[in-house]
């Protein structure tokens, strides 16, 4: 089997309510849509999710141009799609980082190869080691009163994690929106925050030593992401558990947060490390370390986060603590999906969001069955597909 053609669609996706983040609100996804032909017959699709230059310095056109115009000649065309291993180390080779296009091939390929050999792709990637993952959903900031009311809605649905958005608003008003979902949600819900490297260690401090009493189960990169000292710092002066997430992009990143006793875990989102091939090392490291491990999403349809439930699925280290496999229902601004299709999604089989439990759909490959309507919905103006072939 070979690779013989390649299809990029870019795709532009409103969120259905802007998610506020430390930063700012969001109000878009710009992903792209790619498709892997063979010469047996057999297709491999992938999305993205959203591109965010702040967070993982990629852009839809940057991935756009990866995959056309450089993996697309220098790597697939022509190469075996069981070769994970090879194409990965390849595209290593030819582009520095940029580990989002690179996800986006990797995803491919493993539905690729899931559907050649005719099983879901939790069975590929060593079989269901997790029934059903338990999940923490990320809130959108908002004022005290207004985040404690989404939370009780969310609990009552079943999720047993929530994380709050903190560093948008002054520290005193998100101490108080901590405290207000602490009391909403009682005393059994994980609460966490999350800064995104928005802080600067003395604001970072100030902030954990207050939320103390509130039991918050961690503090998810509350300092810039190149500050592994000050993470240090902060650990040992606070009770709050610290996780690393901008600050574990590479594999010796995280090897050195944890000789530096840095941190209690890790945030892994699939796209950062470079896709389900390089995750699975970050957990194996994770693991021979003692680090407990969050998997994140970029905010992506149910075409995207059926990679991370595959993956989440078929990893038995991570079904220890709730994961946050839930870009479909921050962009379509779903509790759940009450065991239906996600309305207007790119996939019309897609992950089942029940009760704060993900699954991953039964399909072969993904699982996953395109939306061509939500396709051409969603079409970027001005853009067209952008095919390659030998």
């Amino acid at each position: 089997m070979k690779i013989t053609k390649i299809e990029c669609t870019p795709l532009s996706i409103k969120f259905v309510k802007p998610i506020i983040m430390s930063g700012g609100p969001v109000n878009w996804a710009h992903t792209v849509l790619l498709k892997l032909f063979t010469d047996e017959g057999i297709t491999g699709i992938a999305e993205c999710g959203d591109t965010s230059m702040w967070y993982m310095g990629e852009s839809q056109e940057s991935i756009l141009h990866n995959v056309v115009n450089i993996y697309g000649p220098q790597v697939l065309l022509g190469e075996d799609p069981f070769k994970i291993e090879t194409i990965i180390a390849k595209m290593d080779k030819v582009v520095y980082r940029n580990y989002h296009s690179k996800a986006l091939v990797d995803y491919a390929l493993h539905d690729l190869v899931a559907k050649a050999m005719g099983v879901p792709l939790y069975q590929y990637l060593g079989g269901r080691a997790n029934e059903r993952i338990e999940l923490a959903y990320v809130m959108s900031s908002g004022t005290p009163q207004e985040v404690a009311d989404n939370a009780r809605k969310l609990v009552n649905v079943g999720y047993k994690g929530l994380k709050l958005k903190v560093g948008h608003n002054n520290i005193e008003e998100d101490v108080e929106m901590v405290a207000e979902v602490r009391r909403a949600v009682g005393g059994s819900v994980n609460v966490m925050t999350d800064t995104n490297g928005g802080w600067d260690y003395m604001r970072a401090l100030r902030f954990l030593k207050q939320v103390e009493k509130y039991d918050v189960f961690l503090a998810e990169q509350p300092i810039p992401r190149w500050d592994i000292d000050g993470l240090a710092r902060l650990r040992r002066k606070t009770s709050v558990p610290i996780f690393a997430d901008e600050a574990a992009t590479e594999l010796n990143d995280l090897v050195k947060l944890a000789q530096r006793d840095a941190i209690d875990g890790f945030f892994l989102k699939v796209p950062k490390a470079g896709g389900i091939h390089k995750s699975k090392k970050f957990v194996a490291v994770a693991e021979a370390m003692g680090l407990n491990v969050m998997t994140g999403c970029m905010i992506n349809s149910g075409l995207g986060a059926a990679v991370e439930a595959h993956f989440l699925c078929s990893t038995e280290w991570l079904g220890r603590i709730e994961q946050e496999s839930i870009g479909p229902l921050n962009m379509h601004d779903l509790l759940e999906t009450d065991g239906g299709p996600i309305p207007n999604d790119l996939g019309l089989s897609s992950p089942r969001y029940e009760k704060g439990y993900l699954y991953p759909p039964e399909g072969i490959g993904l699982g996953v069955e395109l939306n061509q309507k939500a396709v051409d919905k969603f079409a970027s103006k001005g853009k067209t597909p952008i095919v390659v072939e030998l």
